[in-house]
């Protein structure tokens, strides 16, 4: 006889419920929001929550009547918690190096994620799972004081390639001297041999020997990779990747001891796009109307992102060496008005664009980039060639997956000033654009991982199938 006790319904198990944590820049937002849409769409019964830093809350969300209000859009909730800099940090305004600003945004954030942990307890929806980004760390020491037993489990996402990820955790474990002395070699050097890894050459890697220089730009980038890296060793999370299984098959096996789970191209058929582009002006969409107008495949479209700025000679030489090619091009240039621009009348220069738009619409035939990997991975879905133009850090990694690896481009190469100059810029575009048997096989290329990067990410594809996987604890 079965007792009373043993015929009562069994209570529903808690629904999983994922927190993003990122940090408030925007080439870390992007894909981190664009994962947890996919997440959100792939998992109907769990709830996701994305929290960055209220300087990037109010850049998506800049009509909130309460700047660090909670957002509701589509599948995701949006809650921020605080860095100690809410008006975003400026080194100058604020008179602190970017090491003091890590360790502040550590000790607030610590302090107001965990806010964000109990909160969303107390209303009986506690986190189950966490998702951060490598500038923030310290969220996974947060994580683990909440939740039972040994805390809330925590996934990194990786918004670079894996094979960034394997050449930086080979410099940390055994081969640092050896990289650093690969990266002053010069372009003439032997080909570098990693473990797991096709060879590289030496002007492919970071440039590891002045990231390892204290006063330099990149060192506190080193000593952040360094720390992750550490806590990565002990805690052995899984490693999300924004890429997908046929463009890096060595690389996201190049590191057996940790798990590297392709879940790329995430900027496919979102199915929740943001409800607001960030930074967005309020003349933003003029440059749509001019790229209707023009041929198919047939516009140079050029940005270098948002936070590095062009030296006076370079903004020339790229400006003189686009009119040179005589074909129409779209520039964007935080700094300049927008509108036609050029001697010839063939450029349109905007301050802003919504860039995975712009490398979806048929007119577009070329990006020239400084490769940014998910700048890189919009143009690799779009199936345009591009110019890379590599400006820092393991920007020279991407250029290299771009040339050699996917073959979908060539690399411009500057002079001992830095620049890129007028005639190597025509000429690499001609490379990609123009009639050419070589040029020709690029663009037949470019179209191939184009269809392939969508298949990937398309249900029931490689990444698909591996995303939801995860998301269900498999």
């Amino acid at each position: 006889m079965v007792s009373s006790l043993d015929s009562r319904p069994m209570a529903s198990p808690q629904p999983e419920h994922f927190l993003f944590v990122t940090d408030p820049m925007q080439s870390h937002i992007i894909p981190a929001r664009r994962l947890a849409s996919r997440i959100a769409a792939a998992m109907p019964n769990a709830r996701v929550t994305f929290s960055t830093a209220v300087s990037g809350h109010r850049h998506m969300f800049p009509h909130l009547t309460s700047p660090d209000g909670e957002v509701v859009h589509g599948l995701v909730s949006y809650i921020p918690y605080s860095d100690g800099f809410d008006a975003g940090f400026n080194p100058e305004s604020h008179g602190v190096g970017v090491d003091a600003y890590r360790e502040r945004a550590r000790e607030v954030g610590s302090v107001t994620l965990a806010a964000v942990f109990a909160r969303l307890a107390t209303r009986g929806h506690p986190v189950t799972r966490v998702v951060y980004t490598a500038l923030v760390g310290w969220a996974p020491d947060v994580a683990r004081a909440h939740g039972h037993g040994g805390g809330v489990p925590a996934a990194l996402y990786w918004v670079k390639p894996a094979t960034v990820f394997a050449v930086y955790y080979h410099y940390f474990h055994g081969h640092g001297a050896f990289l650093a002395s690969c990266a002053t070699s010069g372009r003439n050097a032997d080909d570098v041999h990693l473990p797991g890894l096709p060879p590289l050459r030496a002007e492919d890697l970071p440039c590891f020997a002045s990231m390892a220089a204290p006063g330099s730009r990149n060192y506190l980038t080193l000593d952040m990779l360094r720390g992750i890296f550490a806590a990565l060793d002990e805690h052995r999370p899984t490693v999300l990747v924004d890429t997908f299984d046929a463009l890096e098959p060595e690389a996201l096996r190049a590191v057996p001891r940790l798990s590297l789970v392709a879940v790329g191209p995430v900027v496919v058929d979102e199915p929740c796009r943001p409800c607001v582009e960030m930074f967005q002006p309020s003349d933003a969409n003029a440059y749509l109307g001019w790229l209707d107008a023009q041929p198919v495949r047939s516009v140079v479209f050029v940005s270098f992102g948002n936070v590095l700025s062009l030296s006076k000679r370079q903004s020339e030489e790229l400006r003189r060496g686009l009119e040179a090619t005589g074909r129409p091009y779209l520039l964007v240039a935080r700094k300049m008005s927008g509108g036609n621009g050029g001697d010839s009348g063939k450029g349109m220069v905007v301050e802003w664009c919504s860039q995975a738009k712009v490398l979806s619409h048929r007119a577009v035939g070329c990006f020239v980039t400084h490769c940014r990997w998910d700048a890189t991975l919009e143009s690799i879905t779009g199936g345009v060639p591009m110019v890379a133009v590599p400006r820092w850090g393991d920007q020279t990694t991407v250029a290299a997956m771009v040339e050699a690896s996917a073959g979908v481009g060539v690399r411009a190469w500057t002079g001992a000033d830095g620049v890129v100059e007028r005639g190597e810029l025509q000429r690499c575009v001609e490379m990609v654009m123009g009639g050419t048997d070589g040029a020709k096989a690029v663009r037949a290329r470019a179209e191939r991982w184009g269809q392939r990067a969508k298949e990937a990410a398309a249900a029931g594809g490689t990444s698909d199938r591996s995303l939801r996987a995860f998301a269900s604890g498999l």
